[in-house]
Parts: C-alpha cells; sequence; structure tokens
C-alpha cells in the first residue's frame, strides 16, 4: 500500500484494492491463532459465522431468517443450529403466533465464545497495528475515527 504522494480522489475501486491489500496483510498474522481457537472450541467457520449473528441480535430470529441472511440452506442452517444446542449456544423455541416456525437465539455461553474469537481477531490487530510506526498509527486512527458508523440489527 503505497502512496504516491499525489492528492487525487481515489476511486471506489483504488480504496477497495487498497483495503484488500490491508486486509490480506492483517490476516497473514492473525489467522493462526484464530483458527487455534476454532480449533479447541471444536467450531467450524460455519458454526462461527452463525454465533456472531444470533449474538449480535437482540432479539431470536427464526431459522428461515437466519438461514437466508447467512446465505445457508433451510436444512444445513437447521443442522448447524442441532450442534451449537447440543453445546448450549443455542435457545430454540416455538414461535408464539406460528407453530411451523422456530426461533433461535445466542446463549450467555455463545456470547462468551464470541468474545473469545474477536479478542484473538483483536490481538491479531493489536500485533499487526503494533508493527507501524508511531505517526503511521496515529494516521490510520484518525482516518478510521473519521468513518461513519454503522447501526447493527
Amino acid at each position: 500500500m503505497q502512496s504516491t504522494g499525489a492528492s487525487s480522489e481515489a476511486s471506489a475501486a483504488d480504496v477497495a484494492a487498497a483495503m484488500l491489500e490491508l486486509w490480506r496483510s492483517i490476516l497473514a498474522g492473525s489467522t493462526k491463532s484464530l483458527y487455534a481457537l476454532l480449533a479447541e472450541l471444536d467450531l467450524s467457520m460455519t458454526q462461527m459465522k452463525m454465533l456472531h449473528v444470533l449474538a449480535e441480535r437482540r432479539e431470536e430470529i427464526s431459522v428461515k431468517e437466519l438461514a437466508e441472511e447467512l446465505g445457508m440452506s433451510l436444512a444445513n442452517a437447521s443442522r448447524t443450529i442441532d450442534g451449537l444446542l447440543q453445546r448450549g449456544y443455542v435457545e430454540r423455541r416455538e414461535d408464539e403466533h406460528d407453530r411451523r416456525v422456530r426461533r433461535v437465539g445466542a446463549t450467555a455461553a455463545a456470547r462468551e465464545v464470541v468474545d473469545r474469537i474477536d479478542t484473538a481477531r483483536l490481538q491479531g490487530l493489536e500485533a499487526w497495528a503494533q508493527r507501524l510506526g508511531p505517526e503511521q498509527r496515529t494516521r490510520l486512527h484518525d482516518a478510521l475515527c473519521a468513518l461513519p458508523k454503522e447501526d447493527r440489527a
């Protein structure tokens, strides 16, 4: 990610390419500890994604909605939920208005697991940021703080 020094308006494609290069650089040193944690927790990437989606929500979601959000088949989502349910990471219940609908939500144990995963990610990001010089860290921090914050569901 070298800057040419010339100040011109960056296209969305330029920004995306620079972000991808940055993303690859960050991931190069941080995925090993994340994968080790997932192995320790015996979680697949699909289960991790599902736990994140559920933990970010304040309310339960239908299995169908969850499958659609994750781009999964309903059958695959149901199997994944079954595995998480057996381990105490998910609660599942019948919808009070439609008995055919099953609703799921994250348990406190799931939120703890997501916190551990996020902590492992944060440690990888900190290790990467430590390799930057003080001025680079300050400029990056200022740029990141200037970006709009997105509200989550």
